[in-house]
């Protein structure tokens, strides 16, 4: 500790008059040179206890789901992974798009528009569908492709994350995403069938 009685209150600024602050000067490396973040990882018998546990709930959701004749909810399912697959194949391109796009997750925007084109499709369409197994079908992109391909999550981790940009890409990034939300469903939804 620095005793404040032995230095000239101008020469220390740290004290004032006899008390000291209790301020230090930080090392000059850190002025520059972030912290590199650890790796997060999980113990490996904790993963496959994760993995487990979800492969066991599936299969008996698609047992339930067969055993009280719900095809909804098994056409659900069936169309996930390809909403799922086709939301990482466009995540992949958000990095290298970024920058060229003023910092705005340009892939993300791009999903989740198609996530709401595929969810107010299959509402308009339904009207004109007279098979079962059709409505069926319309309801399970609805639900399982769309719900897999849009996600409010990834929207609200990517506006709270530094990597977008301030507060302005962010305004712009929501806005943006509402408005295109909004531009294709209230035409849709409100279109005469």
């Amino acid at each position: 500790m620095w005793q404040c009685q032995t230095y000239k209150p101008l020469m220390n600024p740290f004290c004032v008059g006899d008390k000291e602050w209790g301020l230090r000067v930080d090392e000059e490396r850190s002025w520059s040179h972030p912290e590199l973040a650890k790796d997060v990882t999980l113990n490996p018998i904790l993963e496959r206890a994760i993995i487990g546990l979800s492969f066991t709930l599936i299969v008996l959701y698609v047992a339930l789901c067969a055993g009280l004749g719900y095809n909804a909810g098994l056409l659900d399912l069936a169309m996930a992974p390809f909403g799922a697959l086709l939301r990482w194949y466009l995540s992949l391109r958000n990095a290298s798009w970024q920058k060229a796009c003023f910092g705005i997750p340009v892939f993300t925007l791009i999903a989740n528009t198609i996530g709401v084109a595929c969810n107010a499709f299959p509402t308009i369409l339904a009207a004109r569908v007279e098979d079962p197994l059709g409505k069926l079908a319309l309801a399970a992109i609805s639900t399982g492709f769309a719900g897999c391909l849009s996600t409010v999550s990834t929207l609200i981790s990517e506006l709270r994350s530094d990597a977008i940009g301030g507060l302005r890409v962010r305004v712009v990034y929501f806005l943006l995403s509402f408005g295109l939300a909004m531009a294709i469903e209230c035409p849709l939804l409100t279109a005469q069938c």
